[in-house]
């Protein structure tokens, strides 16, 4: 199958008897010098274990299995049966494939217990789950060496934002606390099919190991969510919940004036 061709894919969906859907947030990226770099940007290597959430008809899945070796292995979380049959059609041969059925969020966790970590994640990612499946992964302190996620324009400016951006928010926080964030690329609309109404982008995330010595994450995340719980409050305000003096002595210790908010934090 062509995966460049919008009449290709939409005849080997009706072979198939179906066609996208939108509560998944299927939209097929038919560039392929785009998937191509998307691809690159992960810089696999020879051997390496490979996630990829989405895979869809498999269009960069196969060019991810181009570069991997013999050792290597991919594995593919799609929540469409009818996606799983494709793929099955299409790859199930080979050894070093594998399909994690289900929603990824859901899934993973247990996949991962029993399988440990990979060393690259990547995928065309649903608009309407992309921050959710991110931080998932980033707060059970799943990172690999190299993420790389094609995602609604808006969340990759949310998530490389630097403080006093209008952008910068508690998930651009939660994505730099874990990575290095580097908004790569725009994606035309075109790109795709169908068509979405948004623009794309691309990031890649490479963890940082800076807040490593961090002994209470999952407290640090649950504040993270309460600095930012209404952007038009002061950190007192969105804070003073864990108490007012204890806030009160935290801001003053560290020179931070009560009044500012969330936003303007590093």
């Amino acid at each position: 199958m062509n995966y460049n061709s919008p009449n290709d894919i939409k005849n080997f969906l009706d072979s198939y008897g179906f066609s996208p859907q939108k509560r998944f947030g299927q939209n097929f990226l038919i560039a392929e010098d785009v998937r191509r770099n998307i691809v690159n940007l992960l810089k696999i290597p020879e051997n390496a274990r490979v996630w990829e959430i989405g895979p869809g008809m498999g269009a960069m899945t196969s060019h991810v299995l181009e570069k991997l070796g013999e050792n290597g292995s991919l594995d593919v979380f799609e929540i469409d049966r009818g996606f799983i049959k494709m793929l099955t059609d299409i790859f199930g041969d080979r050894d070093n494939f594998r399909i994690v059925e289900g929603d990824m969020v859901k899934t993973w966790k247990k996949y991962y217990s029993e399988n440990g970590m990979p060393d690259r994640i990547f995928g065309n990612l649903p608009y309407n789950a992309a921050s959710a499946m991110i931080a998932s992964l980033i707060e059970n302190e799943a990172v690999p060496e190299r993420m790389v996620f094609t995602i609604q324009k808006e969340v990759g400016l949310r998530m490389a934002a630097v403080p006093g951006n209008k952008e910068y928010s508690s998930f651009s926080v939660l994505c730099q606390f874990a990575c290095n964030v580097v908004y790569e690329e725009e994606i035309s609309s075109g790109a795709f099919y169908p068509v979405p109404e948004v623009i794309s982008a691309v990031v890649s995330m490479t963890p940082h190991s800076k807040f490593d010595y961090l002994s209470d994450k999952k407290g640090f995340f649950k504040f993270l969510r309460t600095l930012f719980i209404s952007r038009r409050k002061t950190i007192f305000n969105n804070l003073k919940g864990y108490g007012r003096e204890i806030v009160l002595f935290a801001l003053e210790k560290e020179g931070i004036d009560k009044s500012v908010r969330g936003e303007t934090l590093p």
